[in-house]
């Protein structure tokens, strides 16, 4: 295993579960997306693999209703996050079982084993277990999760953080972000406009482009994707060294294994140039 072979790939919350809907996860989506990726595998496209999940409707409603999102306040919090922690339990087994039933080697583990943050931005991390297991052929699988906050106490860890610091530590070839539209549009995409697919998007013009976006509509106009462009901006300096970073759908069949033929696909790549 090389580090031009590794591939950080991040499953979205949204895509995996039905963020409409408290605790409901999209089968029939899981089983295309495992299926998909063990073909990938099979046909050599990917050597070596971490995947990162979001957490969805198993994680935000729990985190809402308790409060969790705003840090340790006071002890009666504690037994609210464990609940909160077994919830999101059952989603992480539940995916690493379809990975497995796939004949992937998975290895399920957990964030708020190996990370610590500072105000929601992880400051320090502990990935030498994560590495070695990578090193052997395992896939680990890890998702969002709390993290030790040494500002807060406790904070949110999203897995669009954890997939860009991964990249970094791993010095992976590619990061990739499988979300449930096909990129990051150029308008709202809800909004009733004609909103157009951003093909290439320089990561040097990402701050004009995200206030041009606002400056178009009322909404967050990039959507859900405001935060994982800004997640983006600490690996400048990877995108900049050939870090290949796409932002894709999922929903798409094949959209991932044409992607690692060198084939064109629809979807948004973040590049310097």
């Amino acid at each position: 295993m090389t580090s031009e072979d590794i591939l950080v790939l991040k499953l979205g919350g949204s895509l995996l579960t039905d963020k409409s809907t408290p605790y409901t996860l999209k089968e029939d989506v899981l089983e295309a997306v495992t299926t998909e990726i063990k073909e990938c595998i099979d046909l050599g496209l990917i050597k070596s693999l971490v995947i990162v999940h979001g957490v969805g409707s198993f994680g935000h409603p729990p985190v809402l209703r308790y409060n969790l999102h705003k840090g340790f306040k006071d002890k009666e919090q504690l037994i609210s996050m464990s609940k909160t922690q077994q919830i999101v339990n059952e989603l992480r087994k539940t995916i690493a079982t379809k990975f497995l039933d796939k004949g992937i080697p998975i290895n399920l583990m957990h964030a708020s084993s190996m990370i610590v943050g500072n105000k929601m931005v992880i400051t320090n991390h502990a990935f030498d277990s994560l590495k070695g297991f990578l090193s052997l052929g395992m896939v680990p699988l890890i998702g969002g999760d709390m993290m030790y906050d040494i500002g807060m106490g406790f904070s949110v860890c999203g897995g669009d953080q954890i997939a860009v610091v991964l990249s970094r530590v791993l010095n992976a070839k590619h990061l990739m972000f499988a979300t449930d539209v096909p990129g990051v549009y150029n308008q709202d995409p809800q909004s009733g406009t004609n909103a157009q697919l951003v093909k290439e998007l320089n990561i040097n013009d990402l701050d004009q482009f995200l206030k041009t976006l606002d400056e178009s509509s009322k909404a967050d106009a990039s959507g859900r994707m405001r935060g994982k462009l800004l997640s983006l901006v600490p690996i400048t300096d990877q995108i900049i060294k050939g870090l290949e970073v796409a932002i894709f759908s999922m929903n798409e069949k094949d959209t991932l294994k044409k992607y690692l033929k060198g084939e064109e696909v629809e979807l948004t790549k973040i590049l310097y140039n």
